[in-house]
């Protein structure tokens, strides 16, 4: 070591200290890097999460206020004609339907039962292209900004609810499978958004029939209770 020069020993800590504040250097950059990738990650998932969020909304909003209407049974029974009543009559089984749909539209294909039948006359004869323009105004928007699954989900959401407005209608007696048909879709899309949104999935009924007669059946009793205690509480007070 006698023979070691005498600048060697500093240079060696300086080069080490050196390759230290270098090593911290490289060290803090990649952390600080990653800490702002992790930070714009997060930002733009919760920036596309409450997109998802807003126009998922807007869109069930949007199904809501879809109107098929007297306007909308009118031109069934003007461009349909005669054939209109056997059609969209309950007593008519899947065989009776197609071969009334068919004098009305030969090529209508066959399966699927009544509903479907409606359904796909009703497309290719054209009598709820004003209505579906709403729906087709409503997807665009969905699509835009949804992931494909979601806005396949939708279009599903919207061909049902459609299907809800014709048969209230025209076809009573099947709206109460377009409705099961209906709810089934919206619990799809809506456990699609929140599956996006990293939420656990829910199951209910968007119109749920069982839950409001049960209201009424309570709101019934209430008022029975009521009333029986009405002679009661006056013979309390003579």
């Amino acid at each position: 070591m006698a023979d070691t020069p005498f600048w060697v020993i500093p240079a060696i800590t300086a080069a080490s200290s050196l390759m230290g504040t270098v090593v911290g250097g490289i060290v803090g950059y990649w952390n600080s890097t990653r800490m702002h990738e992790r930070t714009t990650a997060t930002e733009e998932s919760r920036s596309r999460n409450a997109l998802l969020r807003e126009g998922a909304m807007e869109f069930i909003t949007g199904i809501e206020k879809l109107d098929v209407g007297q306007a909308a049974l009118e031109r069934i029974n003007r461009q349909w004609g005669p054939a209109a009543a056997r059609v969209l009559s309950p007593e008519a089984d899947d065989e009776g339907t197609l071969e009334a749909a068919r004098e009305i539209y030969p090529a209508i294909e066959a399966g699927g039962g009544r509903l479907q039948i409606l359904l796909r006359l009703t497309r290719e004869t054209g009598v709820l292209d004003d209505e579906a323009t709403q729906l087709t105004s409503l997807l665009s928007a969905i699509r835009l900004m949804a992931p494909a699954d979601v806005a396949e989900a939708a279009q599903r959401v919207a061909y049902t609810a459609m299907a809800v407005r014709l048969t209230a209608i025209a076809v009573p007696d099947l709206n109460r499978h377009a409705t099961f048909k209906y709810n089934s879709a919206v619990n799809e899309f809506f456990n699609l958004v929140r599956h996006h949104m990293s939420v656990e999935n829910i199951e209910f009924d968007f119109n749920n029939e069982n839950l409001l007669l049960e209201v009424l059946e309570l709101e019934r009793d209430s008022k029975g209770r009521t009333a029986a205690a009405k002679p009661a509480i006056n013979q309390t007070l003579q």
